[in-house]
């Protein structure tokens, strides 16, 4: 009894591994910048003493550039660095998870809130 069987219905082993092998090495590559971002913004917050947005900042050109170089090109490079950069020190500018008001102390978050919404009695009332 013949097989009807094609070359290509059959199993192969080899290109599983092999495809197994380059999503890892994107898992890993992923992981780098990850890891070049963060040693870039703590290196930098150690540097300068101070938490602030600039190092989120620094730390994403790292990142972008790192990017370019891989790519071996100059504009997404400068292009990584700007958009990465950017986002990211608005991300930290902004508060982070911690929102804009993270380091005021109530009488300061209470001014904020009456400068920002029209009548706050309304909004403590719904609370």
């Amino acid at each position: 009894m013949s097989s009807t069987a094609n070359k290509d219905d059959v199993y192969h082993e080899k290109e599983l591994i092999l495809n197994s092998l380059k999503t890892s090495l994107g898992f890993a590559g992923f992981a780098l910048l990850g890891g070049i971002f963060t040693a870039t913004e703590t290196l930098t917050a150690n540097i300068r003493k101070t938490d602030d947005w600039i190092n989120g900042a620094v730390g994403g050109c790292a990142t972008g550039l790192t990017i370019g170089i891989r790519a071996r090109s100059h504009k997404l490079g400068v292009g990584a660095c700007l958009g990465i950069g950017g986002l990211m020190s608005l991300y930290e500018f902004s508060g982070a998870w911690k929102g804009l008001l993270r380091y005021k102390n109530e009488d300061e978050k209470s001014e904020w809130r009456r400068k920002i919404f029209k009548d706050n009695n309304q909004i403590i009332n719904e609370e």
